[in-house]
Protein backbone atom coordinates (compact mmCIF):
# COMPACT_ATOMS: atom_id res chain seq x y z
CA UNK A 1 0.00 0.00 0.00
CA UNK A 2 1.20 3.56 -0.81
CA UNK A 3 2.74 5.22 2.23
CA UNK A 4 0.40 8.19 1.30
CA UNK A 5 -2.18 6.17 1.74
CA UNK A 6 -1.16 4.65 5.16
CA UNK A 7 -0.64 7.75 6.60
CA UNK A 8 -4.06 8.89 5.61
CA UNK A 9 -5.55 5.93 7.05
CA UNK A 10 -3.66 6.03 10.50
CA UNK A 11 -4.86 9.85 10.99
CA UNK A 12 -8.52 9.00 9.97
CA UNK A 13 -8.22 6.43 12.60
CA UNK A 14 -6.68 8.89 15.43
CA UNK A 15 -9.22 11.50 14.43
CA UNK A 16 -12.11 9.89 15.43
CA UNK A 17 -10.58 8.51 18.51
CA UNK A 18 -9.20 11.15 19.57
CA UNK A 19 -12.78 12.56 18.68
CA UNK A 20 -14.69 9.67 20.68
CA UNK A 21 -12.26 10.21 23.33
CA UNK A 22 -12.67 13.88 23.70
CA UNK A 23 -16.83 14.01 23.46
CA UNK A 24 -16.97 11.68 26.25
CA UNK A 25 -14.70 13.49 28.85
CA UNK A 26 -16.88 16.71 28.03
CA UNK A 27 -19.80 14.64 27.92
CA UNK A 28 -19.15 12.91 31.72
CA UNK A 29 -17.78 16.82 32.49
CA UNK A 30 -14.50 15.77 32.98
CA UNK A 31 -13.62 18.72 30.54
CA UNK A 32 -15.37 21.48 32.17
CA UNK A 33 -17.65 24.41 30.13
CA UNK A 34 -15.21 27.28 29.87
CA UNK A 35 -11.87 24.69 29.94
CA UNK A 36 -9.36 25.53 27.45
CA UNK A 37 -8.81 22.29 25.34
CA UNK A 38 -4.80 22.52 24.81
CA UNK A 39 -3.91 20.78 21.53
CA UNK A 40 -0.09 20.68 22.49
CA UNK A 41 -1.09 18.75 26.22
CA UNK A 42 -3.38 16.79 24.53
CA UNK A 43 -1.56 15.43 21.91
CA UNK A 44 0.78 14.35 24.46
CA UNK A 45 -1.18 12.72 27.09
CA UNK A 46 -2.65 10.71 24.13
CA UNK A 47 0.32 10.23 22.25
CA UNK A 48 -0.50 11.27 18.55
CA UNK A 49 0.31 14.07 16.27
CA UNK A 50 -1.58 17.62 16.73
CA UNK A 51 -3.21 16.35 13.08
CA UNK A 52 -6.18 14.52 14.77
CA UNK A 53 -6.33 16.55 17.83
CA UNK A 54 -7.29 19.92 15.07
CA UNK A 55 -9.59 17.16 13.21
CA UNK A 56 -11.35 16.45 16.37
CA UNK A 57 -11.38 19.89 17.66
CA UNK A 58 -13.30 20.80 14.35
CA UNK A 59 -15.82 18.33 15.02
CA UNK A 60 -16.41 18.98 18.60
CA UNK A 61 -17.01 22.55 17.06
CA UNK A 62 -19.22 21.40 14.80
CA UNK A 63 -20.92 19.67 17.37
CA UNK A 64 -21.46 23.01 19.42
CA UNK A 65 -19.34 21.38 22.06
CA UNK A 66 -16.19 23.52 21.66
CA UNK A 67 -16.04 27.14 20.57
CA UNK A 68 -13.12 29.12 19.51
CA UNK A 69 -12.04 32.38 19.79
CA UNK A 70 -8.80 33.24 17.67
CA UNK A 71 -6.31 30.12 18.39
CA UNK A 72 -8.18 29.66 21.68
CA UNK A 73 -10.53 25.97 21.48
CA UNK A 74 -12.64 25.76 24.88
CA UNK A 75 -15.65 23.95 26.10
CA UNK A 76 -18.98 25.23 25.25
CA UNK A 77 -20.31 26.92 28.27
CA UNK A 78 -24.36 25.69 28.94
CA UNK A 79 -26.24 28.38 29.73
CA UNK A 80 -29.22 27.45 32.09
CA UNK A 81 -31.62 30.39 30.64
CA UNK A 82 -31.43 28.78 27.29
CA UNK A 83 -32.92 25.60 28.43
CA UNK A 84 -36.29 26.71 27.85
CA UNK A 85 -35.70 27.62 24.21
CA UNK A 86 -33.89 24.86 23.59
CA UNK A 87 -36.64 22.10 25.04
CA UNK A 88 -39.33 24.05 22.63
CA UNK A 89 -37.13 23.47 19.93
CA UNK A 90 -36.27 19.74 20.98
CA UNK A 91 -39.71 19.45 21.02
CA UNK A 92 -41.21 20.71 17.52
CA UNK A 93 -38.30 19.02 15.80
CA UNK A 94 -38.75 15.96 17.58
CA UNK A 95 -42.71 15.52 16.28
CA UNK A 96 -41.41 17.14 12.83
CA UNK A 97 -39.23 13.70 12.64
CA UNK A 98 -41.56 11.11 14.32
CA UNK A 99 -44.29 12.17 12.18
CA UNK A 100 -42.02 11.71 8.79
CA UNK A 101 -40.85 8.59 9.75
CA UNK A 102 -43.69 7.33 10.51
CA UNK A 103 -44.71 8.17 6.65
CA UNK A 104 -41.08 7.99 5.15
CA UNK A 105 -39.90 5.16 6.77
CA UNK A 106 -37.96 2.09 4.96
CA UNK A 107 -37.96 -1.36 6.15
CA UNK A 108 -33.72 -0.83 6.25
CA UNK A 109 -34.62 1.74 8.41
CA UNK A 110 -37.33 0.22 10.54
CA UNK A 111 -34.81 -2.45 11.27
CA UNK A 112 -32.26 0.06 12.42
CA UNK A 113 -34.83 1.91 14.77
CA UNK A 114 -35.60 -1.38 16.19
CA UNK A 115 -31.75 -2.54 16.74
CA UNK A 116 -30.92 1.10 18.35
CA UNK A 117 -34.47 0.85 20.89
CA UNK A 118 -33.15 -2.83 22.05
CA UNK A 119 -29.78 -1.59 22.55
CA UNK A 120 -30.98 1.30 25.23
CA UNK A 121 -33.27 -1.76 26.79
CA UNK A 122 -30.22 -3.86 27.04
CA UNK A 123 -28.05 -0.81 28.78
CA UNK A 124 -30.63 0.11 31.47
CA UNK A 125 -28.88 -2.60 34.15
CA UNK A 126 -25.88 -0.63 33.80
CA UNK A 127 -26.75 2.73 35.00
CA UNK A 128 -23.84 3.97 33.35
CA UNK A 129 -25.51 7.82 32.42
CA UNK A 130 -23.03 7.71 29.33
CA UNK A 131 -23.94 4.52 28.10
CA UNK A 132 -27.72 5.21 28.25
CA UNK A 133 -27.82 8.89 27.32
CA UNK A 134 -26.19 7.74 24.16
CA UNK A 135 -27.85 4.48 23.43
CA UNK A 136 -31.11 7.08 23.72
CA UNK A 137 -29.19 9.64 21.57
CA UNK A 138 -28.72 6.58 19.02
CA UNK A 139 -32.70 5.51 19.34
CA UNK A 140 -34.07 8.89 18.32
CA UNK A 141 -31.28 9.62 15.79
CA UNK A 142 -31.88 6.56 13.44
CA UNK A 143 -35.80 7.71 13.83
CA UNK A 144 -34.31 11.51 12.57
CA UNK A 145 -32.42 9.42 9.99
CA UNK A 146 -35.62 7.52 8.71
CA UNK A 147 -37.68 11.37 8.50
CA UNK A 148 -36.49 11.68 4.24
CA UNK A 149 -35.44 15.30 5.06
CA UNK A 150 -31.54 15.93 5.49
CA UNK A 151 -32.35 19.29 6.68
CA UNK A 152 -35.11 18.91 9.62
CA UNK A 153 -33.15 15.69 10.56
CA UNK A 154 -30.13 17.97 10.49
CA UNK A 155 -31.59 20.61 12.95
CA UNK A 156 -32.95 18.09 15.17
CA UNK A 157 -29.49 16.47 15.59
CA UNK A 158 -28.08 19.71 16.72
CA UNK A 159 -30.94 19.81 19.09
CA UNK A 160 -30.21 16.90 20.58
CA UNK A 161 -26.52 17.01 21.24
CA UNK A 162 -26.56 20.36 23.08
CA UNK A 163 -29.74 18.55 25.25
CA UNK A 164 -27.28 15.14 25.72
CA UNK A 165 -24.50 17.59 27.41
CA UNK A 166 -27.33 19.41 29.44
CA UNK A 167 -28.35 15.50 30.63
CA UNK A 168 -25.35 14.61 31.20
CA UNK A 169 -24.85 17.26 33.62
CA UNK A 170 -27.83 16.87 35.86
CA UNK A 171 -27.56 12.75 35.32
CA UNK A 172 -24.58 12.41 37.47
CA UNK A 173 -23.40 9.40 38.73
CA UNK A 174 -24.45 9.33 41.60
CA UNK A 175 -28.23 10.34 40.31
CA UNK A 176 -28.64 7.40 38.59
CA UNK A 177 -28.09 5.53 41.80
CA UNK A 178 -31.52 7.40 43.47
CA UNK A 179 -34.70 5.40 43.92
CA UNK A 180 -36.95 7.20 41.15
CA UNK A 181 -34.38 6.11 38.25
CA UNK A 182 -35.58 2.64 37.50
CA UNK A 183 -38.65 3.14 37.44
CA UNK A 184 -37.83 6.43 34.74
CA UNK A 185 -35.96 4.09 32.64
CA UNK A 186 -38.57 1.40 32.63
CA UNK A 187 -41.11 4.58 31.43
CA UNK A 188 -38.68 5.64 28.71
CA UNK A 189 -38.04 2.19 27.85
CA UNK A 190 -42.40 1.36 27.16
CA UNK A 191 -42.44 4.70 25.06
CA UNK A 192 -39.59 3.84 22.93
CA UNK A 193 -41.76 0.70 22.59
CA UNK A 194 -44.70 2.72 21.41
CA UNK A 195 -43.08 5.16 19.35
CA UNK A 196 -41.51 2.17 17.32
CA UNK A 197 -44.78 0.69 17.27
CA UNK A 198 -46.23 4.11 15.79
CA UNK A 199 -43.67 4.22 13.54
CA UNK A 200 -43.83 0.67 12.05
CA UNK A 201 -47.57 1.01 11.40
CA UNK A 202 -47.28 4.29 9.94
CA UNK A 203 -49.61 5.90 12.13
CA UNK A 204 -48.64 9.49 11.63
CA UNK A 205 -50.65 11.42 14.25
CA UNK A 206 -49.78 8.84 17.06
CA UNK A 207 -45.94 9.12 16.40
CA UNK A 208 -46.58 12.77 17.16
CA UNK A 209 -48.58 12.35 20.38
CA UNK A 210 -45.78 10.19 21.71
CA UNK A 211 -43.29 12.76 20.54
CA UNK A 212 -45.40 14.73 22.98
CA UNK A 213 -45.52 12.53 25.64
CA UNK A 214 -41.67 11.70 25.07
CA UNK A 215 -41.02 15.23 25.48
CA UNK A 216 -43.06 15.55 28.52
CA UNK A 217 -41.30 12.46 30.28
CA UNK A 218 -38.08 13.94 29.65
CA UNK A 219 -38.23 17.64 30.70
CA UNK A 220 -39.67 16.45 34.40
CA UNK A 221 -37.09 14.44 34.73
CA UNK A 222 -34.62 17.96 33.69
CA UNK A 223 -36.97 19.68 35.81
CA UNK A 224 -36.97 17.55 38.81
CA UNK A 225 -32.81 16.70 38.77
CA UNK A 226 -32.12 21.04 38.26
CA UNK A 227 -34.54 21.50 41.75
CA UNK A 228 -32.88 19.35 43.03
CA UNK A 229 -29.84 20.40 42.61
CA UNK A 230 -30.81 24.51 43.45
CA UNK A 231 -31.81 22.95 46.81
CA UNK A 232 -29.03 21.50 47.72
CA UNK A 233 -26.57 24.16 47.04
CA UNK A 234 -29.22 26.53 48.97
CA UNK A 235 -28.94 24.19 51.96
CA UNK A 236 -25.85 23.97 51.80
CA UNK A 237 -24.08 27.91 51.38
CA UNK A 238 -23.15 30.17 53.91
CA UNK A 239 -25.74 32.64 54.88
Amino acid sequence: MDKTKIRQNTYERDGISVYQRLREAILRVELQPGEVIDESSLARKMDVSRTPIREALIQLIADGLAVRKGRVVSVAQLDLAAIPPLYDALLISSRLVQRLAAEMRTPDELDIIHDKMVLFEAAIPSLDGVMLTEANKDFHLAIADASGNPYISGFYRTVVTESLRLNRICFSASQYNDPHISSHLAETARQHRQIFDAISTQDIELADKLAIEHHKLSRSRLDTLLSSRSKSLNENMDI
